[in-house]
């Protein structure tokens, strides 16, 4: 296992994801921003960008819903890792935190949960036996 294939520690950010409405517009900008390469997957019901930086996959990209696009910007997410998201979730929850996605499976890959901290920022947790890329 190579070092950028480890599997974060917990409490680590370990993803960052951008939801925008303009997928290509975004992607030419950060290809030629930063040098960064994109591969493209077919989820059936959308289509995921992973950015990469060499063979490092580094964050993902992905259309914000038409349904959404009135009431949700582009913006970035990042991940933090944690063990266990359904613990992570209450703890949250006791200390203020709103649920903005409720813990969702990934198939293959983990599960995740998006809150509203008590300041209104969100922050997403990744619970999963694998690297986050």
């Amino acid at each position: 296992m190579s070092d950028n294939k480890m599997k974060p520690t917990a409490g680590e950010f370990c993803w960052n994801e951008l939801m925008t409405s303009d997928t290509k517009k975004a992607k030419d900008f950060y290809t030629a921003l930063l040098g960064w390469t994109t591969q493209t997957h077919d989820m059936g019901h959308m289509t995921y960008t992973m950015f990469m930086n060499g063979d490092k996959g580094i964050g993902g990209m992905m259309q914000i819903p038409k349904e959404q696009s009135d009431h949700v910007p582009p913006h970035w997410m990042s991940y933090i890792s944690v063990e266990d998201v359904e613990k992570t979730l209450e703890k949250a929850k006791s200390l203020g935190a709103e649920v903005k996605v409720p813990v969702t499976t990934v198939p293959d890959m983990g599960r995740f949960v998006i809150i509203q901290d008590p300041t209104g920022a969100h922050i997403a947790f990744w619970q999963s036996p694998q690297p986050c890329s």
